[in-house]
């Protein structure tokens, strides 16, 4: 019979477990470094994808961003509500609602691309350039997506953002 610490895997041998403190991680420090803008971390990948993206419908962004629908309409009703992103009619689809940053919403953006660079910097600091460069090409690997991000990147036939859960 195994012993007992040989059936369980320790939680250094998780990788499930390591994103996932990676992710406590970086949450960590892009709000302590973004606290003076009010911003939180999935609101500055709903922003950012607005500026590279201006115009696309909450669906497309909720799929551009990984979230579910219920959360992207949330963090843009907030955004809205702080004058940061727009809603117009589409001009393809009546029913549809077209998403833009608004002109606040942009110059904060703008103004918060240091305090991003500083954030991925420190989140990367343990690391060394070249150690920097291969784990975020693994994570794009592991992501299905494209290296150069091509505008609505998607994941890779057969490949899900959101697996289910069994």
């Amino acid at each position: 019979m195994k012993k007992r610490s040989q059936v369980i895997a320790d939680l250094l041998e998780k990788p499930g477990h390591l994103i996932r403190r990676a992710h406590q991680m970086s949450v960590a420090i892009f709000e302590t470094k973004a606290a003076p803008f009010s911003i939180t971390a999935p609101q500055h990948v709903v922003m950012t994808a607005l500026f590279k993206h201006p115009g696309i419908d909450q669906v497309t962004l909720a799929g551009l961003v990984a979230l579910d629908k219920v959360t992207t309409g949330s963090i843009v009703t907030r955004l809205v509500g702080r004058g940061l992103v727009r809603r117009e009619q589409s001009a393809q689809d009546g029913r549809a609602r077209a998403l833009f940053l608004s002109e606040e919403g942009m110059a904060l953006l703008v103004e918060m691309q240091q305090t991003v660079r500083q954030a991925q910097k420190t989140l990367l600091a343990r690391l060394t350039p070249a150690e920097q460069k291969t784990l975020m090409n693994l994570l794009r690997q592991m992501m299905g997506v494209e290296e150069d991000l091509s505008p609505l990147a998607r994941p890779k036939k057969g490949v899900h953002a959101r697996p289910s859960v069994k």
